[in-house]
């Protein structure tokens, strides 16, 4: 079933297929802890592989405070002299120096599955598209923010003052990339954004040039998953559920937003504070008496919200909806079945899509990390295609940080999540969305798509002059 809800965009053209990833040796992240991973079996706590470096490069990352993994991709192992830094910025590109990227996620925390799923699809993409591109090898630093902003701002400076990357992906959470971005824009470094967080985020693209967001933002999502609920659904008042940062705020108001607008109430909205592990003064907390619930957490939370629901008894007595990251494979192989089977999700990815290209890339992740990916997976594989088509488009070759901003931004693929453009309001994505359902596939737990929106611009359902002040209200407090 489709429904189009916008013109549709001109397609990014994207294609290729990964193959299995080559057996290297993994190194622990120094300093840091991370909690075990619910079915992990590939060794976790070891969160990144590299080449051995250049003596003084060895010794200047054992001097570094944080946990910062380098990977120096295969290339490396040939042309190791030219992998060190040099210490200086881009101001031209010799032969074979390695293109520098710097990658925030959290690793250790409440959100280490969703960053070690990412990581997964990067080096994944990776993997397909290249390591390096014409003679110039792709050398990542993967700094352990830990999921808290004020960690990832000091490692984003220490990837660019110490580090001299000439790129930066991530952060993940949108509290962080809120801290973040405007200081690595400000340098004048490109940003490949997981998430729109903020309208000065999205100003700072437009004003600067140097950044864009490759991924998605809560409203496009949420307000076509508000739209649904009300005319399919008919559910008419219902309860919220969201995360306390900007990220759980800008989800749930799309939602609001969309379903009220039609007629709709919102019964109560509930808020889960970022470090919360028990979710069950948050389910108790829902009226009985309300129709539905809509639900944005992510990750452990998003997991443990959903077994905690099935175990109040509420699952038979009240549907239950969410945005993308409730039931993606980073939260669902740790949900019991009973409970999360049949719950709906809007989402911009849906890891049970049959489309060609989702397939091979699903089966190609499976076959490399032995489960199927989650959106954070496919943010991670898109974003190494993006990174690696522009660097082909300069021979390899990083002249300036500007210059790989345009190219990067120029890029046009189709991603396993199906086609992708860019906003050149927002440098956001204009892609479709979906209602997916979870199902039993062949034994396994998939988010299937049930209906398609196509086309969707980054304010959703809701025009630009309305979904404006709600989404810079949103960035910084939760919705009214």
């Amino acid at each position: 079933m489709e429904s189009s809800l916008a013109p549709t965009a001109p397609a990014l053209h994207r294609g290729a297929q990964p193959a299995p990833l080559p057996e290297t040796q993994p190194a622990p992240v120094r300093g840091a802890q991370p909690e075990p991973l619910p079915g992990a079996q590939r060794g976790r706590a070891r969160v990144a592989r590299r080449v051995k470096a250049p003596k003084a490069q060895r010794r200047a990352t054992r001097a570094r405070p944080r946990p910062r993994t380098p990977i120096v991709l295969a290339a490396c192992a040939i042309l190791a002299a030219a992998c060190g830094s040099s210490g200086q910025a881009s101001t031209g590109a010799s032969a074979h120096s390695p293109v520098k990227v710097g990658y925030l996620l959290p690793l250790t925390g409440v959100f280490t599955k969703n960053g070690s799923s990412e990581q997964d699809g990067f080096k994944l993409g990776l993997k397909h598209f290249g390591s390096s591109v014409d003679g110039h090898p792709i050398q990542v630093i993967y700094a352990n923010d830990q999921g808290q902003p004020s960690v990832s701002l000091s490692d984003a400076r220490q990837l660019v003052t110490s580090d001299h990357v000439q790129v930066v992906e991530g952060p993940l959470l949108s509290s962080a990339i809120a801290a973040v971005a405007p200081y690595v824009l400000g340098q004048g470094i490109p940003e490949d954004d997981l998430y729109l967080a903020s309208p000065q985020q999205a100003q700072d693209y437009v004003r600067l040039g140097t950044g864009f967001t490759s991924d998605w933002d809560g409203f496009a999502p949420t307000t076509v998953g508000g739209r649904w609920a009300y005319d399919t659904m008919h559910w008419r008042h219902v309860t919220t559920v969201g995360l306390g940062i900007s990220y759980g705020w800008q989800g749930v108001a799309g939602f609001a937003a969309q379903f009220t607008k039609l007629g709709g109430r919102i019964d109560k909205m509930i808020w889960v504070p970022s470090n919360g592990v028990d979710m069950s003064p948050y389910v108790s907390a829902i009226p009985a008496s309300t129709q539905a619930v809509f639900v944005v957490l992510s990750g452990s939370q998003a997991a443990n919200f959903i077994n905690s629901y099935q175990s109040f008894g509420m699952k038979k007595k009240i549907p239950l909806m969410g945005i993308t990251t409730l039931t993606d494979q980073a939260a669902l192989p740790a949900e019991n079945a009973a409970a999360a089977l049949g719950v709906y999700t809007d989402s911009q990815y849906c890891d049970g899509s049959p489309t060609p290209a989702n397939q091979t890339f699903a089966n190609a992740y499976h076959a490399a990390y032995g489960q199927y990916p989650s959106y954070y997976s496919e943010a991670g594989y898109t974003k190494a295609q993006i990174l690696v088509a522009a660097l082909k488009s300069l021979g390899g070759k990083v002249t300036s940080e500007k210059a790989l901003s345009a190219a990067m931004r120029a890029v046009t693929i189709t991603a396993p999540r199906g086609p992708v453009t860019l906003s050149h309001v927002t440098w956001s994505p204009i892609e479709n969305e979906y209602i997916c359902k979870v199902e039993n596939v062949h034994g396994t737990l998939r988010n299937v798509p049930i209906v398609t929106f196509r086309s969707i611009q980054p304010w959703g359902t809701l025009s630009q002059a309305a979904w404006q002040p709600i989404f810079a209200k949103t960035s910084v407090s939760p919705p009214t």
